[in-house]
């Protein structure tokens, strides 16, 4: 049984006591009234005019009486009152002690978000420094596909990557694409099966980079533009892509399910075997571009803006 079924049941105890205390009294009290009346002596029936009747004696009783029961009931008054303030306080305590370990752990919280904040802050300044150093001292730009520098420059941006969060992923590839390490004519990072998964840029020219098989899933590339940008083969599924310019860009087999391509540009772009599942292309310039193969529905087309001289699923040219 608990403290709280404890003192509960002492209560009702109390209670209890303090009614049969009342009831044995009125019973008493209701029984001499009775036999009061039927003997002389008593008093009660004003016929004993002389020495001490019961009904004098009972008046000399009856005040200590009422002031012990009196008293009684002004302790269990006070117990109760006491119960009362020992519950509220007990209750307090609790209260106040739940809201200090709710602080703490907001504290512990924000200490750990700002810990793995600069963990992450750590991790992205290593990994330019790094590819600094084989830029700078290590030919990286000038080697050759089979140097161990490519090995080693691919095996730290594939390593870093799903360390950082969504911004410092879209740092890490600002990066690349100033370096002139992605380019599509000539790559020098493979960044193929590379985390980029959610990361962030908004506007800004990034040119034909080589994303080709590269993790795009969640992707907010906000306004960007990737002219004739290689993302064959590239997860962009759940991506935000509102605004972006995909102009002649190479998105064959790219899986865009679920994708948001409100007001894109995908004009002349190859989307040959691409899945659009649930792809929203409202407001989307598609003329000319290439769809052979293309998982689509012919509802999704009709809310593109322009299909002109588009090649359909089917292979056949929209006038």
């Amino acid at each position: 049984m608990g403290a709280r079924s404890r003192s509960r049941w002492r209560q009702i105890k109390q209670h209890l006591v303090t009614i049969m205390v009342v009831a044995i009294i009125l019973v008493v009290a209701i029984a001499l009234i009775i036999i009061g009346y039927r003997f002389n002596w008593t008093g009660f029936n004003g016929n004993n005019k002389s020495g001490k009747t019961l009904w004098d004696w009972m008046q000399l009783l009856f005040i200590p009486v009422v002031l012990a029961v009196a008293g009684f009931w002004f302790n269990h008054r006070e117990r109760r009152a006491a119960e009362l303030r020992a519950e509220n306080e007990r209750k307090a305590a609790e209260l106040h002690t739940e809201a200090e370990r709710e602080i703490e752990q907001q504290r512990a919280k924000a200490e750990q978000e700002i810990a793995s904040d600069n963990q992450r802050e750590a991790a992205l300044q290593a990994f330019i420094n790094e590819l600094s150093e084989l830029l700078l001292h290590e030919n990286l730009r000038e080697s050759k596909p089979e140097d161990e520098v490519r090995k080693i420059a691919r095996v730290r941006t594939l390593t870093v990557l799903p360390r950082l969060d969504p911004k410092r992923k879209g740092s890490v590839l600002r990066f690349l694409i100033e370096s002139n390490l992605i380019d599509n004519e000539k790559t020098i990072i493979d960044l193929g099966e590379a985390d980029l998964s959610g990361v962030h840029l908004i506007r800004g020219y990034l040119g034909e980079i080589n994303l080709h098989k590269t993790n795009l899933s969640k992707a907010y590339l906000y306004d960007v533009i990737l002219l004739g940008a290689n993302l064959s083969e590239a997860d962009l599924s759940e991506a935000n892509l509102t605004g972006i310019v995909l102009f002649m860009a190479n998105l064959q087999q790219a899986n865009l399910q679920q994708a948001n391509l409100l007001g894109a540009v995908l004009s002349k772009a190859d989307l040959s075997k691409a899945n659009l599942q649930g792809t929203d292309l409202c407001k989307a310039d598609m003329s000319e571009a290439i769809l052979n193969g293309a998982i689509i529905t012919p509802e999704q087309l009709a809310k593109a803006k322009s299909l002109q001289g588009a090649t359909m699923p089917d292979g056949s040219k929209h006038p």
